[in-house]
This record gives C-alpha cells, sequence and structure tokens, in this order.
C-alpha cells in the first residue's frame, strides 16, 4: 500500500513511525516550508488539473498522505477514509468520498480540525489524497447537579475511550473501542453501581402509588461490527444485580414487579444503527436511526420478557444559519417487563417536563422538534453558543389503555445551549419550560 505520514520538525525525538499504513520520513525545513505552500495554495485554489482524468475518464487514488497527527496512529486515519490506495474514480466520486471521509474523521471527537483534500496533480490521471488534521483535547467532561462524566479519548492513539461517571445516580467505569484487529468489530464493557435510587410506581390513571428504594450493580458489554461507515449492527449484554431494600415494594398496588425482594437480571439486546448526519455533535442534514431488542430468559434470571425500542432523527437547513431538528422516539415491550426496565421518556434526553404523568410504561410515544441557531462563537474558549426553540409531546402507557392525542404531556419553551471542543468537550444548555408552569431546567448532556 502506497501511502506517506508528512510531519515537521522537531518530529525526530518522538522516532520515526512504523505502521503498516505508512511509511515516515521527517522532511526537511526547506521541504516541509514548500509542502505547506503547495497545501495552502491547493486548498485556496486547486490546480486545473484537478478536474482533468485519464483516458478511461477515471482517476486512481495513487497516495494517501497524513499530517498533523502527532499521537494518532496513520492507521486510525486511513481507517476512517471511504477510499483506499488503487480505487478508480470518477472526479465526482472521489469529491464525495472526501467530503464523507472529512466527516468520518470529524465524528470521532479526535480531532481539533479536519480537511481532506485533492493535492495538485502531477499526472492527470493519479490522484494524491492529503488528510489534514490538528489534535484537540483527549479530554471530555461533562456535569449536570447530579453527575459529572470525564473521559480519555484516543489513548494511545489507537482510538481506544477510558471513562468515568459518577455522581448522585450511578457510578460507572467504561472501556470503548470503534475497531480492534485493522477489521471493523467494535467492541465495549462497562461496570455501574446505583445505591439507592427511588422509584415512584404510577397508576393507569396516572396517580402516584407506592414508591420503593433499590439499588443495583452490574455490568454492560458490547460487539458490535461496522458494516460501512455509517451502518453498523452488533449486539449487547446486560447483567444486574437488584436488591429492593424496601419493604414497600411488596404493597404495589398494580403488580409490576413480580420478583422477590433480591434479583438478577440477564438481557441480550441486538441492534442496528445508520448514522447518515453531517455531523454527530452540531448536525444540520441527514438521518440517523437506531432499533434496539431487549430479550430476558428465566434460565439466566428472575425475569422473562422482551421489547423493542426505535429513535429516529432528521435534520434540516431550510434557512440561512437555522437548524431544524426532529426526533421521533417509540417502541413496545411485553405485560411481563419489570418496572425498572420500561420505556421512560422522562429526562433531560426525553420529555421535558418533569410534572407529567405516564411516562414510564410497556408502550411509548415521543415527538420532539427544535429550531436551532448558532448565535456567535465565544472570545475565550473554542465554544459557540446557541438559541435553541423546542416542543416536546410524548406519553406512555401499558397494556390495556387506549392511546389518545388528549393523554400527551407537552412541553415548549426556549433554551441556550453551550458546546466546544476544547480545552475540554462540553456540552451545557439550559431550558425554560412554559408548558402549564413555567420549570427552568439546566443539564450537561449532548442534543439529539
Amino acid at each position: 500500500m502506497s501511502t506517506r505520514n508528512v510531519r515537521p520538525r522537531p518530529a525526530p525525538r518522538h522516532g520515526p513511525r512504523r505502521g503498516r499504513f505508512a511509511i515516515s520520513g521527517p522532511p526537511g525545513r526547506g521541504a516541509s516550508a514548500a509542502f505547506c505552500a503547495v497545501a495552502l495554495l491547493s486548498t485556496v485554489n486547486p490546480s486545473p488539473a484537478r478536474a482533468e482524468t485519464n483516458g478511461d475518464g477515471l482517476v486512481r487514488v495513487a497516495e494517501i498522505r497524513t499530517y498533523g497527527n502527532r499521537k494518532t496512529e496513520p492507521g486510525i486515519l486511513l481507517h476512517y477514509c471511504e477510499f483506499k490506495v488503487g480505487d478508480a474514480l470518477t472526479q465526482a466520486e472521489l469529491d464525495r468520498k472526501i467530503e464523507r471521509t472529512k466527516r468520518n474523521l470529524l465524528k470521532t471527537q479526535f480531532f481539533a480540525r479536519v480537511n481532506v483534500f485533492d493535492l495538485p496533480r502531477s499526472d492527470p490521471g493519479e490522484a494524491v489524497v492529503m488528510l489534514d488534521v490538528a489534535e484537540g483535547s483527549s479530554w471530555h467532561l461533562s456535569a449536570s447537579t447530579r453527575q459529572v462524566r470525564l473521559s480519555k479519548e484516543n489513548v494511545g492513539g489507537v482510538a481506544v475511550t477510558l471513562g468515568a461517571e459518577f455522581g448522585l445516580e450511578r457510578q460507572r467505569l467504561y472501556y470503548e473501542q470503534p475497531w480492534i484487529f485493522g477489521s471493523r468489530l467494535a467492541v465495549g464493557a462497562s461496570g455501574f453501581y446505583e445505591g439507592g435510587r427511588q422509584t415512584q410506581i404510577e397508576s393507569d390513571e396516572g396517580l402516584t402509588g407506592e414508591w420503593f428504594s433499590h439499588e443495583e450493580a452490574g455490568g454492560e458489554g458490547l460487539i458490535g461490527y461496522e458494516i460501512t461507515h455509517r451502518f453498523e449492527a452488533g449486539l449487547g449484554f446486560l447483567g444486574e444485580y437488584l436488591n429492593y431494600y424496601d419493604g414497600r415494594f411488596k404493597e404495589d398496588p398494580w403488580g409490576r414487579f413480580g420478583v422477590e425482594p433480591e434479583a438478577a437480571l440477564f438481557a441480550a439486546r441486538p441492534f442496528t444503527e445508520w448514522d447518515g448526519r453531517d455531523d454527530d455533535v452540531y448536525p444540520t442534514e441527514g438521518v440517523y436511526a437506531k432499533i434496539v431488542s431487549e430479550l430476558s430468559s428465566p434460565t439466566v434470571g428472575d425475569y422473562d420478557y422482551a421489547g423493542v425500542e426505535g429513535d429516529v432523527r432528521g435534520y434540516v437547513f431550510p434557512w440561512r444559519e437555522f437548524v431544524w431538528a426532529t426526533r421521533v422516539k417509540g417502541g413496545a415491550m411485553s405485560d411481563t417487563t419489570p418496572y425498572i426496565r420500561r420505556i421512560s421518556i422522562r429526562g433531560s434526553d426525553g420529555l421535558r417536563n418533569p410534572r407529567s404523568n405516564l411516562t414510564v410504561g410497556t408502550r411509548a410515544l415521543l415527538v420532539t422538534g427544535e429550531i436551532r441557531r448558532r448565535l456567535f462563537r465565544s472570545p475565550i474558549f473554542d465554544a459557540w453558543f446557541e438559541g435553541v426553540a423546542f416542543v416536546d409531546a410524548g406519553r406512555t402507557w401499558d397494556p390495556g389503555q387506549p392511546f389518545a392525542l388528549a393523554g400527551l404531556s407537552y412541553a415548549f419553551g426556549p433554551a441556550i445551549r453551550v458546546h466546544m471542543r476544547k480545552p475540554f468537550f462540553f456540552d451545557w444548555r439550559a431550558e425554560l419550560n412554559l408548558y402549564d408552569r413555567p420549570a427552568f431546567y439546566a443539564t450537561a448532556h449532548r442534543a439529539f
């Protein structure tokens, strides 16, 4: 494979890169200056030869070069390429794949800047593509009034993520890797603990009944396969121990548990995911869809249930600097599903109305729409302030309950969002719900 990793001085103090994707040799000072000048000219005023092809109308990718990746292995960048050395493409196909490669690299959140371009050609039928990146902070931090999440991205320059989540709710350690062994196999694992969690039980009429406290400890695993850079399928695993240490759950008037005070839960969670967005941090166009099933058998635990949930999001750019974002979330689960595993649409990622009833059930529907507009860029940090107007409508219900629009809960109002990539990745938003009685929320959670 013909690839080349171009680095400015003082690269020798780190030693040359020796990956199977790249041959490294630091250029001299004059060569480095000349290359930077050529690269700059190629982005501002591409060579006329770029539009030409060889005799059969195709352009062959002769070389892929990487630049600016001081910590990230060249193979990581090349993994996200939509093309490889030796591909013969039309100029239009090459341009599209170059743009998609740029999007793939930005979605990793490893880089503060990504440029992918076709260098000026000495041979019109052969293209040399440059992957020019600037690495951003590898630390990502988010915090709300109840939780803090800290992660280290791209550990060792090989796309590994290690992180911790802690606070008043769940304590969690996790590991993620989007691909391993030079293939598109993704893996992940986490361990978690929740202590003293309190849950209220609602009747089918939306009235609050008994409440119970419980603690959970367990782990989750994931094996996925990246069919394309946009489409992934895989299988997740959930195993946990539950201790209902408050006796009131025995008085549950609607029979939503059916287990002893101590229980074990094991479930398989097959999934498929399509991500056609232009960016997953600040999407302006495209479609995202994910379907997740959950299957539990009494042969390996105390529960026997099944369910499926879907999440579809769409983005359009109807007016200058405005983005219309829509999300539809819903699902159905069997009647035997325990209360703690039923579908919830409450919280910062759901219906923004804490006073709403019927937000946990075996059937669910949530529809959300937002108009977003970037307001201004921070003069201090690499951050954007964004104005949002949102409207939510949704509810959950259980078997025997008819679905009626009159039973929907609503939330609408304005919001301010701040998102940055460095010095730390951070996403914070404040929302004012004007429906019914006004309520203010502040969260640190990525918007859909």
